[in-house]
């Protein structure tokens, strides 16, 4: 009877292990399927981004060309459209391009990205962002769905980009056919990139288009096209001599005239290249084209690279607002304060001296030639003055003799972090400590503006500093770098307490002490 039970009792516990051996398996596989289908959602559902208002700003004055504008050269006449600058002339029937009408779609640009986790797509991405413009982000398809373009007989876009641009010319029949009728019909234009890898053709036909593309190329010597239409920002000024980064350009070549180019370069190469026919050596290639819309009726600028380079982030941001017909772009003011903290701090060795003076009394002469009366602002503890080297000292003597060359703005007496001070007398004093030191020394301090050490105590608010601020040195703007987050950059906002204005900050550290912050105010 006991050797019965003993079997009974070892079978159910065997059973029970096995349940519970199942049931770990199942929850193994759940997961499994669970990540496997937010990975699937992640990766196919849209990003929508509404960007924070932009300030006004008259972008519509001067310094660029209504789409669908025609450039004459010398000689010609209104309305005559030239023939591209970098390859033979073709005549030809060309269609001409309707004017278009901006107002009928939603100021919202559509990017069309290979992943959300691409390179080239967060740099788009973060373009816009910092640029303060709606859009919308969406898988590429390949014979996929293409999202909704209209409603309620508006266009949802104004503005499509593609990351890749073979995902767009490769689009099924259906969906091109369905976008190049929306962008036709509403005016959009398209905006493409093509960076080149291991699989890309040496020479090929960019499909549907009669553009040839050349890439893996090395180049050098980078020009703009002062006669590209979409120039507004980017000023065509002077050749950027040297190399370009990689060898992985592509270059465009066309001999169609709805095909402008708006950057060139020369290939490395010492060897004239076969396929580009009887072009002499040195020969200016387009890596960046602007399509004019002679072809099928739409506007677009097709990259040869991607972003990385810094010009080409300038004519991206230009394409943008010449797409749209200066919907989207940016205003050509600027109002720029730079900030150098830290005057009179630092340990032996690391202080300014009379040759760091007379750079920087240099510097800003020759950035007055650019930026009319363009001041550098110092930001000054006096607690500091003569605590340096005897060449370091004759340092801060050279600046307090240029005194009035320069801008002044309180940084704490000791430099010590204000939100550390709890009573607001205290901090007070300090202050003030500052303050006869800048008397003593004639510095004008009649700014209204300070920045706190580490600015530390504006956000969050330590409302101490606050007070102390207006009672000693009656402070009505200060910045930082901290709201409402440190990274990244481009999410940096102002805002307003206790009557001071707090201006979002861009922060760069200088080859030598001190720092250098760039203060859009």
């Amino acid at each position: 009877m006991v050797g019965a039970g003993l079997g009974v009792w070892k079978l159910m516990r065997g059973v029970r292990q096995l349940e519970l051996h199942r049931l770990i398996l199942a929850l193994i596989i759940f997961c499994l399927l669970s990540m496997a289908f937010l990975a699937y959602y992640v990766s196919n559902s849209p990003k929508i981004k509404e960007a924070p208002p932009l300030p006004f700003s008259d972008c519509g004055g001067g310094g660029g060309m209504s789409p669908g504008a025609s450039t004459g050269a010398a000689g010609e006449g209104p309305g005559i459209q030239r023939a591209p600058l970098f390859l033979p002339q073709r005549q030809g029937r060309l269609r001409q391009v309707k004017a278009v009408d901006h107002s009928r779609t939603e100021p919202v640009v559509l990017v069309f990205v290979e992943s959300i986790y691409s390179q080239l797509g967060q740099e788009i991405v973060a373009i816009l962002e910092s640029s303060r413009f709606h859009y919308r982000t969406e898988i590429a398809p390949g014979k996929g769905d293409m999202p909704t373009l209209t409603e309620h007989n508006r266009g949802r876009y104004t503005l499509i980009i593609y990351e890749n641009v073979l995902k767009y010319v490769n689009l099924d029949a259906w969906n091109r056919d369905l976008l190049d009728k929306y962008c036709a019909e509403y005016g959009v234009g398209v905006i493409g990139f093509f960076k080149a890898n291991e699989n890309s053709l040496l020479s090929a036909q960019l499909k549907g288009f009669p553009l040839f593309l050349h890439s893996h190329l090395g180049l050098r010597d980078y020009r703009i096209n002062p006669n590209a239409p979409l120039l507004y920002i980017t000023k065509p000024n002077q050749v950027e001599q040297g190399s370009l980064p990689g060898d992985d350009w592509t270059i465009f070549q066309s001999n169609h005239s709805t095909y402008e180019p708006v950057l060139l370069a020369s290939t490395k190469s010492s060897e004239a290249l076969t396929h580009f026919g009887p072009s002499p050596l040195r020969a200016l290639h387009a890596t960046v084209v602007q399509d004019l819309g002679l072809h099928d009726g739409i506007q677009r600028v097709l990259f040869g690279n991607n972003l990385n380079y810094w010009l080409h982030k300038l004519v991206f941001v230009d394409s943008i607002a010449y797409l749209t017909g200066k919907r989207l772009c940016l205003s050509l003011d600027r109002h720029i304060l730079v900030d150098v903290d830290d005057i009179f701090v630092g340990k032996e060795g690391t202080r300014m001296k009379v040759s760091d003076v007379e750079a920087l009394l240099n510097t800003q002469n020759k950035l007055r030639a650019l930026v009319p009366n363009f001041t550098f602002n110092l930001g000054f503890s006096g607690k500091f003055y003569h605590t340096g080297t005897d060449e370091e000292d004759r340092g801060d003597d050279m600046l307090l003799q240029h005194r009035m060359d320069f801008w002044w703005f309180p940084h704490m007496w000791s430099h010590m972090q204000p939100h550390l001070f709890h009573n607001v007398s205290v901090l007070a004093e300090q202050m003030r400590l500052n303050k006869i030191f800048a008397q003593e020394h004639g510095i004008p301090t009649d700014m209204g503006y300070a920045v706190a050490p580490h600015h530390s105590g504006v956000y969050p608010v330590h409302s101490q500093l606050y007070e102390a601020w207006k009672s000693v040195w009656g402070i009505k703007v200060t910045s930082t770098e901290e709201y409402p987050h440190l990274r990244p950059a481009r999410y940096r906002r102002g805002f307003i307490h206790n009557g001071i204005q707090v201006s979002p900050e861009a922060t760069c550290i200088a080859v030598m002490f001190p720092l250098v912050n760039l203060s859009p105010h």
